[in-house]
């Protein structure tokens, strides 16, 4: 399993929207990773999760790979990831931030 987490802003995306988004993610971390996505949609309540004074727009979706990346396919795989957040949601691409973080390693340092 892959560990999605996306964050949104209450009232933000309608259900609808969500249930594609989830759809298009666990596509994508089946093709770039061979493994189901396990999705922790968080969202954030009104009133909270300001920018500038304003309720924010931005979306953040982050995941944890199940292996080791070079820079060149993480650069891929969080473009590949952004275009789908964003097809999916009509965001632009400054109110949409994604990570991909390698597994943690259990050696020591």
């Amino acid at each position: 399993m892959i560990s999605v987490m996306c964050v949104v802003q209450e009232g933000q995306i309608s259900t609808e929207v969500q249930f594609a988004l989830r759809a298009a993610i666990s596509a994508f971390t089946q093709r770039a990773f061979a493994a189901a996505a396990d999705i922790d949609w968080i969202v954030v309540p009104k009133g909270s999760g300001f920018t500038a004074a304003a309720p924010s727009t931005a979306m953040i979706a982050s995941m944890h790979a199940n292996r080791r990346l070079k820079s060149g396919e993480r650069t891929a795989l969080l473009r590949e990831l952004g275009d789908i957040c964003m097809e999916k949601t009509g965001l632009s691409p400054n109110e949409i931030v994604t990570s991909i973080r390698d597994p943690q390693s259990t050696e020591s340092l």
